[in-house]
Formats: structure tokens, sequence, C-alpha cells
């Protein structure tokens, strides 16, 4: 009777840990999906979700933050310039689940996650604010003048990239709104404008 019940607890186990897979793997084709990233990056995405379940990674966290960290991790270590804000618009779970989820893979997995520099925001920014190309060449200089004096140490990539967007835009008269830059962006119009103050030093 007891080898009975520990054989119907073992499958009930297995039972729930393939469904949790399945559920989560689904989840990541349809963040991809969403953010319209290569199939490359699916598989990708969902080998590492395999690796965090099978390193127990999913438990005390929902399978949805771990899906969604699994497809954030996976651009960065590709050098993908999406960041948490795009995932979560498209993930079932706030920001900072996706953020506690993706630090603890990036502990426990040692992922060989790439920095994110403005620069790999700005293309993307653009393209979503459909800012004329040398408004997005300017902003990109100024994007690189800035790492070049040191001014993005301490700050993140999206306060930097929607600055010198913001900045390139006004030098060449072309009126946009803080708000939605701050919003594509994932920052708030306080940073971009801090942001915007201190490139103005050094856009002579």
């Amino acid at each position: 009777m007891n080898r009975l019940r520990r054989e119907q607890s073992r499958a009930r186990w297995q039972s729930k840990a393939e469904r949790n897979l399945a559920y989560g793997l689904s989840e990541i084709r349809r963040i991809v999906a969403s953010l319209g990233l290569a199939q490359s990056i699916r598989n990708q995405a969902c080998s590492l979700f395999r690796t965090a379940q099978s390193e127990q990674l999913c438990r005390g966290r929902s399978l949805e933050a771990v899906a969604a960290a699994s497809v954030y991790a996976t651009s960065r270590c590709n050098g993908l310039g999406r960041s948490r804000a795009e995932v979560t618009a498209c993930a079932r779970c706030d920001q900072q689940r996706l953020t506690t989820a993706y630090n603890a893979m990036n502990v426990e997995l040692e992922l060989p996650t790439q920095p994110i520099a403005a620069t790999d925001r700005i293309p993307r920014l653009a393209t979503e604010l459909e800012v004329p190309d040398h408004v997005r060449r300017r902003a990109l200089e100024l994007a690189q003048r800035a790492r070049e004096r040191g001014l993005t140490i301490g700050c993140r990539p999206s306060g930097i990239a929607a600055g010198c967007l913001y900045l390139a835009a006004q030098r060449v008269g072309l009126c946009l709104s803080q708000q939605r830059i701050a919003d594509i962006a994932g920052t708030s119009p306080n940073t971009l404008r801090n942001r915007r103050d201190e490139l103005l030093e050094i856009d002579t």
C-alpha cells in the first residue's frame, strides 16, 4: 500500500511538472511572438526555462514571471536592446516579479548576459516614435559622446536613450511629448529631463 502511494505521488509530481513546463513554454512562445523576436531567441528562452525548472527556480515564483525572465535573459545574452518594461508589457506578470525571477536566474545559472548600452535602445525607440533618420543618428552620436565622457556611469540605458532622442529632436525643432518618450523608453519624464540637462553640457 505504501509503495502504491509513493507511485501515485511520483506520478502526480511528474504530471504537475510536465503541465508547468508546457504552460511555461507556451507563455514564452506568446511573449516572443508579441515582441517579434526570432525563432532562435524563442528556442533559447525555452531551453533556459527548462534549466530553471530543473534547478528548482520556479519554486516560490509564478510561471509567468519565470517565462518572462527567460525571454528577457535570452535577449540580454544575445545583446538585444529589449527592456524589462517592453517584456513586461507582453507578459502576464509585473516588472518587479520579472526582475526577481531574472535576478535569481542570473545568479544561480551564471548567465552570460551582456551589458546594455543606450545605443542599443535608441534605434527601436526612434522607430516607435517615428522620428526622422537624422534625429536618430544625432541621438546615437550623443549617446556615444556621453559614454566617452563618463555620463552614462550609474545611469540606466533607458533614461540615457530617452534623453538623447529628446535633445536630438529639440535641436531640429521636432516637438516630442516627454511623457510619450518616457512611456515607450520605460523611464519617467523627470529622469528624461535630468538626462537631457546633463547632455546639454556635451552637445555643443
